[in-house]
């Protein structure tokens, strides 16, 4: 379809009612209806449907700043950072806060249990007495795993004293405001047009369905930032998409899918069911060619199920499930229009943990239109405009990836 400057309007060449070949415009689209077939609405961005689908979507915040605390499991083992003769006493340890006066050390690698009798978190020391409850007294090395085991109680004594915790590192995303403006002729809007054609409700429709596929893209690529524009325009704030939430979990399969084996790609996903935070299952959005690398590779294993892939009539894309060597579940979905290969795209695929994903907006600033916004002066044009504020929230990040690569087709048309 021609593109055309912004801000969009429909006097421009071509389609102004003052053109002189005006008289056969009518025709000339009526004769071309069966040309304009518009994409369905969920075409536009499969994670912006998904999130529409979910019932966090109507969290609204009050704060440009979304702040939150992801709390994390306090860890009762470590390891041996300095090398124990048998019977010494003075255990240094890579995390001393794992144990307290009268709790108990349990060592993995030979079994023997210390009960610890004080503690200097300072120098990560703890004095303890060996080889308790009949176990062996023996020499420990650098690296040996030390696990804690609860402070018992006597049948009269006091309670012990318990270790502590701290907030975990504060993460953080803002919300943003976007917006999209037309402006149409009034004449234009009431001249006599085939399906609104220039008019006032194609002209909706239109810039509804161009945000849906920014938004699509920003969900997944767009950089978080904030910045001041200007005296008059204030603070710009940019929420951050699912690229840029993953601090790790990247898996690169190489131009040519080299990389693509089931141990590679098994290994990989079943790292990031390893947190604790995990479901069983999550959805991966993938690219044409990775969604046609991995259907190939699983039905050259006899991996695929009967009737797979499959139609998915709730979000009206192909799909297949790929189960990991321990179990876990991978519903494989297709971003045919997303993540499109003509956009350079068709490699990458988004592994979401749909427990710990969710959308939000601005409290009274969901999409809206604004209407009849053109000056006072302005009597003969109307100019409406599309406002909105979203944000993409992914808790734990370690339950969720990236992965790029994928073979081409062997026939490029």
């Amino acid at each position: 379809m021609q593109r055309v400057e912004y801000p969009y309007t429909t006097v421009s060449t071509g389609l102004s009612v003052f053109d002189r070949d005006n008289q056969y415009r009518p025709l000339q689209w009526l004769d071309a209806s069966s040309e304009i077939d518009w994409l369905n609405r969920e075409d536009n961005g499969l994670l912006l449907t998904i999130l529409e689908r979910l019932p966090s979507l109507t969290n609204e915040f009050n704060n440009p700043v979304i702040n939150w605390t992801e709390e994390t499991r306090t860890e009762v083992h470590t390891k041996v950072t300095s090398a124990l003769a048998a019977a010494a006493t003075g255990l240094v340890l890579d995390d001393p806060y794992i144990c307290v006066d009268d709790s108990y050390l349990f060592f993995p690698n030979d079994g023997e249990i210390m009960s610890v009798t004080s503690v200097n978190y300072s120098t990560s020391t703890a004095t303890v007495v060996r080889g308790v409850n009949g176990t062996a007294d023996l020499a420990k090395v650098v690296g040996d795993h030390v696990i804690a085991m609860p402070a018992y109680m006597a049948e009269l004594d006091v309670p012990k004293d318990g270790i502590g915790r701290t907030p975990g590192e504060s993460q953080y995303n803002f919300i943003s405001l976007v917006s999209n403006k037309f402006s149409v002729s009034k004449l234009q809007d009431n001249s006599m047009m085939f399906d609104n054609w220039g008019q006032i409700p194609k002209a909706q429709i239109d810039t509804i369905l161009d945000m849906r596929r920014m938004l699509g893209y920003a969900l997944l690529f767009q950089a978080r930032a904030t910045r001041s524009i200007s005296a008059a325009a204030g603070q710009l704030y940019i929420s951050q998409g699912a690229l840029h939430y993953n601090k790790d979990g990247f898996l690169d399969l190489g131009t040519t899918a080299n990389n693509m084996t089931w141990p590679v790609l098994n290994d990989w996903l079943e790292s990031r069911f390893r947190p604790d935070a995990s479901s069983q299952d999550k959805f991966l959005l993938a690219g044409q060619t990775l969604f046609g690398t991995g259907q190939k590779m699983m039905r050259d294993l006899g991996r695929l199920g009967t009737g797979e892939p499959y139609f998915e009539p709730s979000l009206k894309t192909m799909a297949y499930q790929i189960r990991t060597d321990e179990g876990f579940m991978v519903n494989v979905l297709l971003d045919k229009y997303g993540l499109n290969v003509d956009y350079g795209l068709g490699s990458w695929g988004f592994l979401f943990d749909m427990a710990h994903i969710m959308g939000a907006h601005y409290n009274g600033l969901d999409f809206q239109w604004f209407q009849n916004i053109q000056a006072n002066d302005a009597v003969m044009t109307r100019e409406d405009a599309f406002v909105g504020s979203f944000s993409l929230i992914m808790k734990h990040q370690a339950t969720h990836g990236v992965i790029r690569g994928g073979a081409g087709q062997i026939v490029n048309r």
